[in-house]
């Protein structure tokens, strides 16, 4: 068996439930950075988009690996940018 397999006893609203959160605490933190934060702020919609994706899976638009690899891919991008952007002077 599987390590997390009983999460798919739980009803598929409680994920959706949970990356609409994602999502909103994404838009939060873009709004929240502001202009102080512009060179980051931008790089927030990588996240978001990762959980608009997932969102996609819920509703049948793609499969989860699909979804999955699209989200890890964001984060990569992200991840990448933000350590680009932090070693480069304002």
């Amino acid at each position: 068996m599987p390590i997390g397999s009983f999460l798919d006893s739980f009803p598929a609203l409680l994920f959706v439930a949970a990356h609409v959160m994602f999502l909103i605490v994404g838009v939060w933190a873009w709004k929240r950075t502001g202009a102080s934060g512009r060179r980051l702020a931008p790089l927030f919609w990588l996240y978001i988009a990762a959980q608009a994706i997932f969102l996609g899976f819920f509703a049948g638009a793609v499969t989860m690996k699909m979804a999955v690899l699209i989200d890890q891919t964001l984060m990569v991008v992200m991840v990448a940018a933000i350590a680009s952007r932090a070693s480069t002077p304002a």
